[in-house]
This record gives C-alpha cells, structure tokens and sequence, in this order.
C-alpha cells in the first residue's frame, strides 16, 4: 500500500512532535505568536529528531528554547519578525513638553532700571521703637527674643541675630529703627513680627544697631530727607509677593558720617538723622 506524499509528510510531522515531546525536559514558557501556531521548546535533540523535523518543514531546531513554525506558515509570519524593525527601533524625536514650553515662552526677568524711587521706599515701612524685653532664644545661641514698642497696642516678638555682639543690658530699653511691614515669621520655632536695622562691616564680625537720635518719638515713621514718607501708606505684608524691602535693602548704607541712607539720601525722623557712628560706608540692613 502506497501512501501519498501529503499523508507521508503529516505522519513525519506526528512523529517528530511525539520524539520531541520525549526528548524535551521541560517546556518554557510560550513566546507570544499571533497567529497561535507556534510551542515553544528547550530541546536537545538527537540527529535522528533534527532530520524528522526538517523533513516535516520546521524552520529551526536545537540550541536555545525557540518558536517552531511549520515551513507553510513562513509566509504569513514573515511580517512578525523577532528582531524590531530599523523605523520601530528608532528613537522619536524628542518633543517639548508643555510646561517646557510654557518656560521658553517666558521671559526672562528685566533687571531693574536702578534703585527704586523715593515713592517706593516710602511703602516700605520704617519706625522708631523700644526694647521693652529681652531674653535668649531657647534653642538657637545667636538669637536674642525682644519685645519692642511700636508705639502699638501691645509690644512686637521680634528675634535679632546679635547675641555674639550685644549682651541683654545694651539692648535692653535700647531705641532702635525696625522694618515693620516684614512677612512675619518663625526663627527655630519662635514667632517674628519684623527686623531691627543695624550696620555691618564687609566680614560682618562688627555690628551696630543704627539709632534714631534723641527725641526722636516711639512708632514715628522714618523718612528720607527729601521725602516725608508718612503720608504713604505702607505696603501689605501679607500680601502674596510683596517685595518693597527686598528692592530697597540694597541701596541701605551708611556714609562717610556714619549716617544711615537709602541710596545717598539720609534717613531722617522728627528729630534728625538716624546713625551708626562706629560703622561708616557699610551696608544697612
């Protein structure tokens, strides 16, 4: 009895998958085949096996695990290679992101044109007050803890990096000038409600707080010697992005006398200039 070359080619098929069925120890797990006609295998196959396989049309065998496709179905799997193509393995161009472009489009901040005018100074708001209370900050050994008059209804907690430069008797009942429109804060867990002002030298391991001359009055407004700077009103301290003090520090200095300006111009209260005679042409802040 003769047997067809279709049936002869079906039953080398049959027995190459019940020797490699034999042969194989254990199956691994099945690479993704789209078209579901694909085992998946880690064989170590005898001459005997390889030869039935390639007589039944299977494309590889042997070596590492891999998907065996019958020769029939090489056409249709062409498309699916194992190995990606040049166009998917290339990198995309990278694109912006739009936060990214939203930064580009943003423009750099304008230095400013030079200091800020005399109008802007004044929304920065300078007095004079009084050291009712001193003591050492808890847990910081630079900080000194004041309550000074305002002139308001109860004293302010401001803090004052000056303990290495000022024992409690010199600052105790001391008249000082302080920034009173700061932000306020907190210093190593301490609430401050402003800045007392003082001069420094270039190292800063000299300072001196700047004082308002006698007579001069308790909460009075400071001013410039060109500008009276109490009909204006100071700026918002608590508003989001209020910056006055930042914009004015810089131009803070002492002149050749010792007197304390705001770029060259004397700062001034109802009873003269406000100094600091041992620290001159140093900065103010």
């Amino acid at each position: 009895m003769r047997l067809s070359s279709v049936t002869t080619t079906v039953l080398l098929a049959a027995m190459a998958l019940v020797l490699l069925r034999l042969v194989a120890r254990k199956p691994a797990a099945a690479p993704h085949n789209p078209l579901g006609a694909s085992m998946a295998l880690r064989p170590r196959a005898t001459p005997a096996c390889r030869a039935l396989g390639r007589m039944a049309g299977f494309r590889r065998f042997g070596g590492q695990p891999v998907t065996l496709y019958p020769a029939s179905m090489r056409r249709g799997l062409a498309s699916f290679s194992e190995e990606p193509s040049a166009a998917a393995a290339a990198p995309k161009p990278a694109e912006a992101s739009a936060s990214e472009e939203k930064k580009a489009e943003k423009k750099e901040p304008e230095e400013p044109a030079g200091p800020p005018t005399a109008e802007e100074f004044a929304k920065t708001e300078l007095r004079v007050g009084k050291i009712v209370e001193v003591w050492p900050h808890p847990e910081a050994d630079k900080l000194w803890c004041e309550k000074i008059d305002l002139g308001e209804a109860e004293p302010r907690q401001i803090l004052s990096g000056l303990r290495e430069f000022y024992t409690e008797e010199e600052m105790l009942d001391r008249m000082v000038v302080v920034v009173a429109n700061l932000k306020p804060s907190k210093l190593r867990g301490m609430a401050s409600a402003g800045m007392v002002l003082a001069a420094s030298n270039e190292a800063h391991d000299k300072v001196e707080l700047v004082a308002p001359p006698e007579g001069a009055e308790i909460g009075e407004r400071v001013s410039l010697e060109t500008f009276d700077c109490k009909d204006t009103p100071p700026a918002n301290a608590k508003k989001k992005g209020n910056s006055v003090w930042r914009s004015v520090a810089p131009y803070m200095k002492t002149n050749s006398d010792g007197v304390a300006t705001f770029d060259g111009t004397p700062l001034m209260t109802s009873a003269g200039p406000i100094t600091a005679p041992s620290l001159k042409d140093s900065t103010v802040g």
